[in-house]
């Protein structure tokens, strides 16, 4: 069976003070008296007492959540991309949602429209092989969510986009191992 979640409303009710009070002591708010502070603290502890980030993200309008859609995990370079993602959104306070698609286009929409309703505060893709229609992307910018591409873009979306053009690496790459001397079997 499921166990109820426990509400600052419930702490108010066994301290016998307001929810209100309750919330004030939770953030450390000077007007609280430490006494009160340290009760809830330790009554919060005891019952488990975890934040509703939920009900958080709806009074700030914000849920500090990232949505990532990439083709597939296994592959290194998205394996890389998501290792990275995570450690700068940790360090701004943010967590981060991964959705893969494994190359469907279905899934790919059922991805976005997923993340959407998680109220994320912004989707990064790479979209799959196959992605033609750019509908389901459209709509994350009707309703003002921020998208990013990376890796694989979408031409017609206007929106951010982060790639490396490799064509244009390689190029360089090699002028420079020949500006080095390099023939055959180069070593630095």
């Amino acid at each position: 069976m499921k166990q109820h979640q426990i509400t600052i409303k419930d702490l108010a009710k066994q301290l016998n003070v307001s929810p209100s009070t309750i919330s004030r002591a939770l953030k450390d708010h000077p007007d609280i008296s430490e006494k009160t502070k340290i009760a809830v603290r330790e009554l919060a502890k005891k019952l488990n007492y975890r934040p509703n980030t939920l009900a958080r993200s709806l009074r700030q309008k914000r849920s500090n959540i990232i949505g990532v859609i990439i083709p597939q995990v296994t592959h290194h370079f998205f394996s890389s991309v998501i290792s990275g993602i995570e450690d700068m959104a940790y360090k701004k306070n943010f967590n981060v949602i991964i959705s893969q698609s494994n190359e469907s286009y279905e899934r790919e929409v059922n991805n976005t429209y997923t993340l959407l309703q998680s109220q994320v505060d912004g989707i990064l893709v790479s979209k799959t092989k196959e992605t033609t229609n750019y509908a389901h992307f459209e709509g994350v910018l009707k309703y003002n969510v921020p998208i990013v591409f990376f890796d694989r873009t979408c031409p017609s979306i206007d929106a951010d986009k982060v790639v490396v053009d490799d064509k244009n690496a390689a190029f360089e790459a090699t002028e420079h191992l020949i500006y080095m001397g390099c023939k055959k079997n180069c070593t630095f």
